[in-house]
């Protein structure tokens, strides 16, 4: 009897195989359509559907204002950040922040740069390739994340090929595809932020390298 059981299975697997062999991939119809809005504007609602917060920045100058307000209006003192080029825009300004991990279980805060950004879902991609740490983006209560203009795809597969060409024969240790706040909804179906991840995620859209 389970003999004919594996067998049915095997054969069903095989006819699978070959039903999918004849589709053409080619001539598929694309499921979701580009926006009539930008794509910028698609990212800001889809990311803020999903809890995010977003904020545009004109330029670097526009993001360190912005994110000196919001420190201030929070009031928050552990802010850590380790990536180089981010550590230079923010050394000539009063921002206090630490890029030393030793201590980085008091963070309330993690600034980070991100690989890419997709409009259609309001995710974003984030991987070693940036910061060779992976607390940052998943320790810290708030994540900070900045993305450029030129970092926003309309789709995940975009983005990804994107990545994939940019990191051809030297991909990092981790890719994540972060799409809002950590949630769970698995005690009495009452979902709740921040369960195993950042509780808040800010995106800093910078329009101006």
């Amino acid at each position: 009897m389970r003999e004919k059981v594996l067998k049915r299975i095997r054969n069903a697997s095989v006819k699978g195989m070959l039903k999918n062999e004849k589709v053409d991939i080619e001539s598929r119809v694309k499921l979701f359509q580009y926006p009539d809005e930008s794509l910028v504007q698609t990212f800001a609602k889809e990311f803020n559907k999903i809890n995010g917060k977003f904020v545009y920045c004109q330029n670097n100058v526009d993001m360190v204002s912005n994110l000196r307000q919001l420190i201030q209006l929070n009031k928050w003192k552990h802010i850590y950040c380790t990536e180089e080029k981010i550590r230079y825009l923010l050394n000539d300004t009063s921002l206090k922040y630490k890029f030393d991990l030793t201590e980085y279980q008091n963070a309330e805060v993690s600034i980070t740069s991100c690989d890419a950004i997709v409009a259609r879902t309001g995710s974003i991609l984030v991987s070693t390739a940036m910061d060779k740490s992976r607390k940052l983006s998943v320790f810290p209560p708030v994540h900070i994340v900045l993305a450029y203009f030129d970092q926003i795809y309309f789709d995940l597969e975009n983005a990804l090929k994107y990545f994939k060409d940019k990191n051809a024969g030297n991909y990092p240790s981790m890719l994540s595809i972060v799409s809002g706040p950590s949630r769970t909804a698995d005690i009495e179906k009452t979902l709740v932020l921040g369960a195993h991840g950042p509780k808040e995620i800010y995106c800093f859209y910078i329009n101006e390298r």
